[in-house]
């Protein structure tokens, strides 16, 4: 499995970080959670599987924010844009690039966003197969959790659901007897 998954140029490169491994920083987070107030001082935490990895206190200004994580100090300029019905969003402004982004990454002891610090998403990284598994897994979840409410909507994805079971159901026994195969080489 050298790049992007089970196959040879399968997707995306595999050694590449994944988005889900980094520490990222949304702009949207902290707005709604009131860390963009101006003269506001908050502390941020950073959780993976509900253990806290890092800790950050982030202190707002008007036009940036300085996040301090440990000894480091990062200081992250911040814009905004008129939305079409009112009001306004804000964004980042990346360190790198100098572009708008919503979410910033903290790799290599700086934040910049996803195309500067070269980071994928897992579901990129994935083939054919590693696709069809999510596929079927998100649509389980819709069927089994009862999400869908509307009895029409509903009956057309319990048959998207039952035609990627069979196709899933169909992959796995492939798998087996390809392993089963193989111990019998041995």
């Amino acid at each position: 499995m050298a790049r992007g998954g089970a196959r040879w140029r399968a997707g995306r490169p595999a050694h590449r970080l994944k988005a889900e491994d980094t520490t990222a920083l949304d702009v949207n987070y902290l707005a709604r959670n009131g860390y963009l107030i101006d003269g506001n001082w908050k502390r941020v935490y950073w959780k993976r599987f509900d253990e806290i990895r890092l800790t950050g206190l982030i202190k707002a200004s008007a036009r940036y924010i300085t996040i301090d994580i440990g000894s480091t100090s990062h200081c992250l300029f911040l814009t905004q844009t008129r939305c079409h019905l009112g009001g306004y969003r804000r964004w980042f402004i990346c360190p790198t690039c100098q572009n708008r982004m919503g979410v910033l990454y903290l790799g290599n002891r700086c934040f910049g966003c996803r195309r500067c610090q070269k980071i994928s998403y897992q579901s990129q990284s994935g083939d054919a197969e590693d696709r069809m598994v999510w596929k079927y897994h998100s649509l389980s979840d819709k069927v089994f959790n009862w999400k869908l409410k509307k009895a029409a909507r509903f009956s057309r994805t319990y048959d998207k659901f039952l035609d990627v079971a069979e196709r899933f159901e169909d992959l796995v026994d492939r798998r087996f007897q390809r392993i089963a195969m193989a111990d019998v080489n041995y």
